[in-house]
């Protein structure tokens, strides 16, 4: 790689501090145009890049197992209707690897 390739290479080189730079770039513009939101946006993800800021997700659900056996035929098709689409995406739609209790 000659010295032209190497600047090149390191002009590219995606860093902490050239997302922070790109973010208060974005936040100057949005600030001469009047968009505060976006301003906000990028002044957010500044926080979040330096890790002053941490985003939590609060799940609602029990995790554990339910006796299913007491479902109506309805409920179970309710909850298949729920379900499905998330197991067809990540799941194992074949079915081989369900255990049988």
């Amino acid at each position: 790689m000659d010295a032209g390739q190497a600047r090149l290479a390191k002009k590219a080189e995606i860093t902490v501090e050239s997302l922070a730079e790109e973010l208060e770039q974005a936040r100057g513009m949005a600030l001469r145009e009047r968009q505060p939101s976006a301003a906000v946006a990028a002044t957010m993800g500044k926080a979040k890049l330096a890790g002053l800021l941490v985003e939590r997700h609060k799940h609602s659900g029990a995790v554990g197992t339910y006796d299913l056996s007491k479902l109506s035929e309805d409920e179970l098709d309710r909850l298949e209707s729920i379900l499905g689409p998330l197991a067809d995406a990540g799941g194992d739609p074949s079915g081989e690897g369900a255990q049988e209790g």
